[in-house]
């Protein structure tokens, strides 16, 4: 089956739309949508897809499936759809904004509340993790990352950055570092990993605040050991900006705490209450909870619906 993957650019819709495309099959072109003024501005809406129009990339040959995510993916499903009359089997991640009708599939996370004949939702979203890819990276990097001086736990510290909805600014990293230091006199070994999206500012308060203790910190610089830290960790504190980031800490198999940030988004919030509700994770707040714990992972549940879909579609 040949799919065309099509993402807005952010790294978090190219992570999803890796995720399933890969998952489905193995001939996958990937592409950014790439509008320019006005086209992206008028995304997702009709009128955008002029912009598509003169866009070579997306000419006949149509491929069996195109699947989008993120807004100003939108027009470029709705123009292959009326091109190829229907024959070509469109697929939309996350909230289209636009009615679901206009794509054959829709998946939305739960906690954006879309509803539709053809969409399917879940509490968390697509990953292109699996087990014995964080396996194989917590090998490779166990030596780097261990310390046989560690009396307590290896605690993974999964750290985002500011975005639209959380400032996230040097003095929230400073008590979170103080709280980290908290574990680190405990005996506890810590590996910290910063994001593309996270200040210079984090990395000078994580050197200096547990300064001497034993603990692990990746700020940006050389090979990035995120798997292996999630293939390591007996614990996850995750900062409560990055929804995919906490989705993935989830498939780890391992307690996960999120430490919340100031600030407000009702998404947000909704996707925290619902992993709340179902002891996926629990807040962060300056010490270590454990609890029973099934690692969750719905990548193979929207694969399996997609197919479902594309096979009552081929059969029409």
């Amino acid at each position: 089956m040949k799919i065309w993957g099509v993402s807005s650019g952010s790294k978090g819709n190219d992570v999803q739309l890796e995720a399933i495309a890969r998952a489905l099959s193995e001939d996958v072109t990937f592409y950014h949508a790439n509008l320019s003024f006005p086209w992206n501005a008028l995304a997702p809406y009709k009128p955008a897809e002029l912009g598509v129009a003169g866009d070579g990339r997306f000419n006949p040959p149509f491929p069996d499936m195109v699947i989008t995510c993120g807004r100003r993916a939108v027009p470029v499903a709705r123009y292959i759809k009326r091109q190829s009359a229907g024959q070509c089997f469109t697929v939309f991640l996350q909230n289209p904004i636009i009615h679901p009708r206009a794509f054959d599939f829709v998946w939305a996370p739960a906690h954006d509340e879309v509803d539709g004949n053809n969409v399917m939702t879940t509490i968390l979203g697509p990953h292109g993790l699996t087990h014995e890819s964080l396996k194989n990276e917590a090998s490779n990097w166990h030596d780097r990352l261990s310390s046989p001086a560690v009396t307590g736990k290896c605690v993974g510290v999964l750290i985002g950055g500011p975005n639209k909805f959380y400032d996230f600014d040097p003095s929230e990293m400073q008590k979170l570092a103080e709280n980290l230091l908290l574990l680190a006199q405990q005996g506890h070994r810590l590996l910290i990993s910063l994001s593309s999206r996270s200040l210079q500012d984090y990395a000078d308060i994580l050197k200096q605040t547990p300064a001497g203790r034993d603990y692990y910190l990746w700020h940006g610089k050389g090979d990035n050991p995120y798997k292996a830290i999630l293939g390591l960790a007996d614990q996850l504190i995750v900062t409560g900006d990055s929804v995919n980031m906490v989705g993935e800490a989830c498939f780890a198999g391992v307690p996960v705490q999120v430490y919340f940030l100031r600030g407000h988004s009702r998404r947000f919030n909704r996707f925290y209450e619902q992993l709340l509700v179902q002891d996926y994770v629990k807040p962060f707040e300056g010490k270590l909870e454990s609890w029973p714990y099934e690692p969750g992972n719905a990548t193979p549940e929207i694969v399996a619906k997609i197919l479902d879909a594309y096979h009552l579609h081929q059969n029409k």
